[in-house]
């Protein structure tokens, strides 16, 4: 499976940053919801893996392999949110349609069932010209009817977010050794060091993104005022892109229902 493109519905002219809507249909945000937003929600992957490894090393301890997944799967309610969806949302359609690899899946790092972390949503590396580079970046979830959303604004809002990432030096240093630690003796890492020789060279040769999650009408006014604000941003190689995905209408306050059902439709499959 792979998150669809979708259709565009707006490209944000004169203005130096990337700046775009799409629109998914029922259908390809099923798709995306019930494969790679699962996937990356419950950390699958990364879970299996882990079980996989302790059963090979206790093999005759009898460990059976749906009890350890149980043990080690989050199941507190409260720790699925509709933002945290939105977040695995716009990763998987990065990596799907972007050119992108978000190898560290976040959840790994929390520390306490519930929390959040402080820091990027989108840490990674993208592909262009050839070459790769440092990807961050940040999402917003939002059902507002407001033409942007008040997400959009305040000292935790989408725009104050990119312009951080774009001013703070060594908010960049940080997620540049925060990934490059988990990333050694991995596949990528040749694509690593292909970008961390970019920005050493140059600090200001990375991508930096930002992705609207929203379930309303789409209109380029999301969009139109934060690509021109952030048009100065994007000197010396530095890339700026915004991303708008429109998904059917009220469908957020769907979100956490459908990756729970899809997880637990999985459990029972393997029963």
């Amino acid at each position: 499976m792979s998150v669809a493109f979708g259709d565009v519905v707006y490209e944000i002219e004169n203005s130096k940053v990337i700046a775009f809507g799409v629109l998914h249909t029922d259908k390809e945000m099923l798709d995306a919801l019930n494969n790679e937003v699962c996937e990356r929600v419950y950390d699958i992957t990364g879970t299996n893996s882990l079980v996989n490894s302790i059963l090979a090393g206790l093999a005759d301890t009898g460990f059976k392999k749906d009890s350890l997944m149980d043990f080690f799967t989050n199941n507190s309610d409260d720790c699925i949110s509709e933002w945290i969806v939105g977040e695995a949302y716009a990763q998987a359609y990065l990596e799907a349609n972007f050119a992108s690899v978000l190898p560290w899946n976040l959840k790994r790092d929390i520390k306490k069932r519930g929390s959040s972390l402080p820091g990027a949503d989108i840490v990674g590396l993208r592909s262009h010209n050839d070459t790769s580079f440092f990807l961050f970046g940040e999402v917003k979830t939002s059902s507002d009817n407001n033409y942007p959303p008040s997400i959009m604004y305040g000292p935790k809002g989408l725009k104050k977010q990119i312009e951080e990432l774009c001013n703070e030096e060594e908010t960049i240093k940080t997620l540049v050794v925060y990934l490059g630690i988990r990333l050694i003796n991995t596949q990528y890492w040749a694509m690593y060091q292909n970008a961390f020789v970019k920005y050493y060279e140059n600090i200001h040769n990375i991508c930096i993104i930002g992705v609207l999650v929203r379930d309303v009408e789409p209109n380029d006014k999301d969009l139109a005022a934060r690509a021109k604000s952030l048009s100065s941003y994007c000197i010396d190689g530095r890339q700026i892109s915004l991303i708008a995905i429109y998904l059917p209408r009220g469908a957020i306050s769907s979100f956490v229902e459908i990756v729970e059902t899809e997880r637990e439709r999985r459990r029972s499959a393997k029963c």
